[in-house]
């Protein structure tokens, strides 16, 4: 029966991908969906791109694929236009590199990457979803960002996850399907996915296990719902 694979947050993470990948032996007719933030923290952020566009794999749009997205167009303006400053944030020097390094054709792929993918009875999404809108009418800069949510289902918070604003509730608390959804962007734990159960039949699963930050690298198999693990190398980046 064919699977669909469902695998968290890889953040450059290049040698466990591939370990997991072996462990989980893709096969033709089988469904390979990434969950975002392909780039930064680990050590390969440039090469986990290219293997997942050289696997053909589907991959919703996350925080760190907007972030280099836009740098990158911004860069170009600087580029072309004497005088014009990037009003970002200032990338790390890895950070800038790893940009450096991606083709047109890369920041283009990652441009239309969407926001999030059906799969049945789950739907693949990076960060999460707005409660007080519906699936459809949900915004794509909320969707690759959310975690907190205030009483009107609005997100609040800035993109620190140490940081929960007063009032606020974890937006897969709120979130009612009446599809279940798997997630990542928010490391809850460095081992076991976060699971809320909002409502009958409803589920939701983090999967971001924060590998680049020595934890786990996490699929989830539909339909069985089997979590498939691989140990991080090392910690590439401190998890404060």
């Amino acid at each position: 029966m064919p699977r669909t694979i469902i695998i968290g947050d890889v953040h450059g993470c290049l040698e466990e991908l591939d370990e997991l990948l072996d462990r989980l032996g893709p096969c033709a007719g089988d469904r390979l969906v990434f969950l975002g933030d392909l780039m930064d923290r680990g050590p390969h952020p440039v090469g986990v791109l290219r293997r997942v566009r050289g696997l053909g794999a589907e991959c919703v749009y996350g925080n760190h694929e907007d972030r280099h997205v836009r740098w990158a167009r911004h860069e170009a303006k600087r580029r072309a236009k004497p005088g014009y400053a990037n009003p970002m944030k200032s990338m790390s020097e890895q950070d800038r590199r790893a940009n450096a390094a991606l083709t047109d054709e890369e920041v283009a792929w990652m441009a239309a990457l969407p926001s999030w993918i059906e799969l049945g009875d789950f739907v693949a999404v990076h960060a999460g979803f707005e409660p007080r809108r519906s699936l459809e009418a949900q915004k794509r800069a909320a969707v690759c960002r959310v975690r907190w949510v205030d009483a009107d289902g609005r997100m609040r918070g800035d993109d620190d996850p140490r940081v929960q604003p007063v009032g606020t509730t974890r937006w897969a608390e709120r979130w009612p399907g009446p599809a279940s959804v798997v997630y990542g962007h928010h490391v809850m734990d460095l081992r076991e996915p976060r699971i809320d159960r909002p409502a009958p039949s409803v589920e939701h699963w983090g999967i971001d296990t924060g590998c680049c930050y020595g934890g786990r690298l996490s699929a989830l198999v539909l339909p069985e719902r089997e979590l498939v693990q691989v140990n991080a190398r090392r910690a590439y980046v401190p998890f404060a």
